[in-house]
């Protein structure tokens, strides 16, 4: 559904700041991230103005790319954009908000809008999964809930939409007041109510009293009866309530477990009016318990007729909200998201492929798209993102996707109307250095393929959750005392073991604006890899500045005798090199010392052919609350030093010292840019910072034994067997990383949500690990090393280190999967 861009100005109450025949310009695409243009062609851009991004500065650059329609919140230079309409807004958020309001109202159809502290999105996905072969199904894309993501969702209605799922999230008060008319609900969920985004509220109360302002104009509410306090605030709201519970009678479902194992649950369940039946699910948690129950609330609410043989509950399958980059065969790139198929998360997929590699073959395996069933323009739109992310080949299975064989010019394509026939040919095709992208519903069982493509190797993996680093940097850009200070991200020694070219094409994806690595041919790696950011090499040599300026990288200066090495070489070469300064404040590593600095000043007064970046300094315990007097110090110095030579400057460069620590306590020390580290992983910061760990390190059960007493464990016997002690085998060892120090019982691994000590020494290959009492183990259960938990912080505590060696003795054998979770 598109809109005259004239109209939009009416529904917002903008004022022109330009136009071009505003009523023959259609919008039916909205923009808010330059970074995610699919198609110029109908797409208005909101220019939002946050803590670190000010949308107004990508204008000119969404012009170029063909972008002819701007909604903005101050005057923006017009000369630049002469062929585009542009409406000039109080509050460019608002006007985003009232698109979608105005939107949503063109609309009669069943609206779910689901909110709580935990669940939103596996509840939405699972209904989606229950009920997409009986309604066309527009969702939230992953977990688009907030005060911007909402509006995007509520854009998707469509008119062959004959039901809406929608998230809404809120971390403080008033948010939950601007959301629902957005949304407007004819039927709400409320799924739990816990302690997440806490502390944007007084008390559990207040956080639920704004959450359920989501249901005010719901024709009926589902929950939980046995979460009293949310049953009796929704109680009092007076709305129609349909209630389910594992205890109460009085439920309008009540339901019974009947069989529950660690992977599987039996539920019986009868209604109010004497419905029965059972449904069985896959999970065996108690939060897939009431995800399930709600999910078979709403189902009762659209159809009470509906019976358990309909239900389906036995094929939920787990919201992988992630997608995952797999080393493929022939130095192939298997990118694998066989969970969904529809426009938006084809999308997503599409972008994710994009900071994965420079690979210039690129393929796709793509399934039909259940969202439209039988609609042509669909697949339009589909040929028309793969050619703008240059994919070459397509692999489609399914009938409808067979729509697309007219817009596949300069696309080799090739059609299976089921996965058998895909799999079965594939031996026909040849795969090497190229991306590979598998995508596609459930239903079609794609991961057959992606298993195919993808290499066996060494089952033990590092997974690391892109989406989680973007997070965390958004935290960290929180805490930024201005828009204009810039991040420089440390990506060395392989961005601390992630893999150094992955991480940093994400993290310039992410606009940071300055990397930094330890070593010259880290630079040169990153630069053969396509990275255009600029790039800060820590430690030069002398006789390797032709290949700085070869990649175009910028050296750490750090002593008189460099500085001399290299005014030298820029005379002799006649070019101007860029430097960075490093000054000596207490770290006592590498810098100019006070007593330098008259000497450096005036090989810096001298010294045309040099381009001073920045100045910057390290700081020695900016973590440490004892060390606050020290730290201060160095700071004061860096200030007198930079200073100093900035004053002798014709211009001035960027000033640095805050690490990830000092960013949080000592905002004054963030000057023009701040340095992130580990602390972007989510290692090493205060629990008061909401940061989330980016690493899982996994691996699995090999082989199972029972010991009996006086059997012992391992190389020299040091674990002895008193009674009967069961253990696994697991696939790791010190060649893997796995620090040796942390075994004989100094740590312990997770195995089916158990903990489960290192018993005897850590071997080479393998580890073995005290199993006893952990129900259901069996050789191939997956073992995680750390993670969530338990946390790489405590493996380095038993392992009497610290997370930069953990991390950074990961060997190569250990396979790193990137995912976006």
């Amino acid at each position: 559904m598109s809109y005259p861009f004239a109209v939009i100005g009416e529904i917002i109450d903008g004022q022109w700041l330009q136009t071009n025949s505003p009523h023959q310009h259609l919008v039916d695409k909205l923009l808010v991230d330059s970074r995610q243009l699919q198609e110029s062609n109908g797409s208005l851009f909101f220019a939002l103005t946050g803590l670190r991004r000010d949308g107004h500065q990508f204008i000119e650059g969404l012009y170029q790319s063909g972008v002819r329609a701007f909604v903005v919140s101050r005057p923006v230079p017009i000369d630049k954009i002469p062929e585009a309409n542009v409406l000039l807004v109080d509050d460019v958020l608002d006007a985003l908000q009232k698109l979608a309001q105005f939107h949503r109202q063109q609309f009669e159809l069943p609206v779910v809008g689901i909110t709580g502290s935990n669940g939103k999105t596996i509840v939405k996905e699972w209904l989606y999964q229950l009920l997409s072969a009986s309604y066309q199904i527009v969702k939230s894309p992953k977990s688009y809930n907030s005060q911007v993501g909402v509006p995007l969702s509520v854009w998707q209605l469509h008119d062959h939409a004959s039901l809406s799922i929608f998230e809404a999230g809120i971390s403080k008060t008033g948010e939950m007041e601007r959301l629902e008319p957005i949304i407007h609900p004819t039927i709400g969920i409320m799924t739990n109510l816990g302690s997440a985004h806490a502390e944007g509220f007084t008390s559990p109360l207040q956080k639920l009293q704004e959450k359920i302002k989501l249901f005010v104009h719901c024709d009926t509410v589902i929950c939980s009866r046995d979460q009293q306090l949310v049953f009796t605030s929704l109680q009092s709201l007076g709305v129609s309530l349909f209630s389910w519970s594992l205890v109460s009678d009085d439920a309008d479902l009540k339901a019974e477990v009947i069989h529950q194992t660690p992977l599987s649950t039996r539920l019986h369940y009868r209604t109010k009016s004497g419905q029965e039946g059972s449904i069985n699910i896959p999970f065996g948690d108690q939060a897939s318990i009431e995800n399930a129950l709600h999910c078979l609330a709403l189902i009762k609410v659209l159809d009470p007729d509906a019976t358990s043989t309909d239900l389906g509950f036995q094929n939920l399958l787990p919201v992988a909200m992630r997608l995952e980059a797999l080393e493929g065969i022939n130095d192939c790139v298997v990118i694998n998201d066989v969970y969904n198929a529809d426009l938006e998360s084809l999308a997503v997929a599409l972008a994710f492929s994009n900071y994965q590699t420079n690979l210039q073959n690129r393929t796709i395996v793509l399934s039909d798209l259940l969202q439209q069933a039988g609609h042509k323009d669909l697949y339009e739109k589909v040929a028309i993102l793969l050619k703008q992310h240059q994919f070459k080949r397509l692999f489609a299975v399914g009938e409808d996707i067979k729509l697309i064989t007219s817009y596949l010019e300069g696309i080799e394509a090739h059609f299976f109307s089921n996965t058998d026939e895909l799999v079965l040919a594939l031996p026909q095709f040849h795969f090497s250095q190229e991306l590979i992208l598998v995508k596609g519903a459930r239903i079609f069982g794609l991961e057959r393929v992606s298993e195919i493509l993808s290499l066996k190797r060494h089952q033990t993996v590092l997974e690391i959750n892109l989406a989680a680093l973007a997070r965390n940097l958004k935290v960290f850009e929180s805490h930024l005392i201005s828009p204009d200070v810039k991040v420089m991200a440390m990506v060395k020694a392989a961005a601390y073991g992630s893999g150094g070219i992955e991480i940093a094409r994400f993290l310039t994806s992410r606009k940071v604006d300055y990397l930094a690595v330890a070593y010259l041919d880290e630079g040169v790696e990153l630069r053969n890899a396509g990275i255009t950011t600029p790039i800060m090499v820590l430690n030069a040599n002398a006789n390797d500045l032709g290949r700085f300026i070869k990649y175009d990288l910028e050296l750490e200066v750090y002593s008189i005798e460099q500085l001399h090495d290299v005014i030298r070489f820029a005379r002799q070469h006649q070019v101007e090199v860029p430097i960075h300064l490093k000054v000596e404040t207490g770290m006592n590593r590498l810098g100019f010392e006070p007593q330098d600095l008259d000497t450096l000043i005036n090989l810096l007064k001298e010294a045309s052919t040099l381009r001073v970046m920045s100045i910057f300094s390290h700081l020695a315990a900016s973590e440490a609350v004892q060390e606050e007097d020290f730290t201060r110090q160095q700071i004061d110095d860096f200030k007198t030093m930079a200073f100093r030579i900035s004053n002798i400057l014709s211009y001035r460069p960027i000033w640095h010292l805050a690490n990830s620590n000092a960013i949080i306590r000592y905002p004054d020390a963030q000057f023009d840019m701040v340095r992130i580290g580990i602390g972007m992983y989510g290692i090493g910061m205060p629990p008061s910072v909401p940061l989330e760990p980016v690493h899982t390190l996994k691996t699995f059960v090999s082989q199972i034994k029972t010991l009996d007493q006086g059997a012992t464990v391992g190389y020299g016997r040091r674990e002895k067997v008193i009674g009967t002690l069961k253990i696994a085998t697991i696939g790791i060892g010190y060649a893997d990383g796995l620090i040796r120090k942390a075994g004989n019982r100094r740590y312990a691994v997770v195995v089916n949500g158990r903990h489960a000590p290192i018993v005897g020494s850590i071997c080479m290959d393998m580890t073995m690990i005290d199993v006893t009492g952990i129900k259901d183990i069996q050789v191939g259960n997956e073992v995680v090393v750390f993670g969530k938990d338990p946390t790489i912080d405590a493996l380095a505590l038993a392992a009497e280190t610290i997370p930069y060696e953990v991390f950074t003795s990961l060997s190569a054998r250990v396979k790193r999967i990137y995912t976006y979770e």
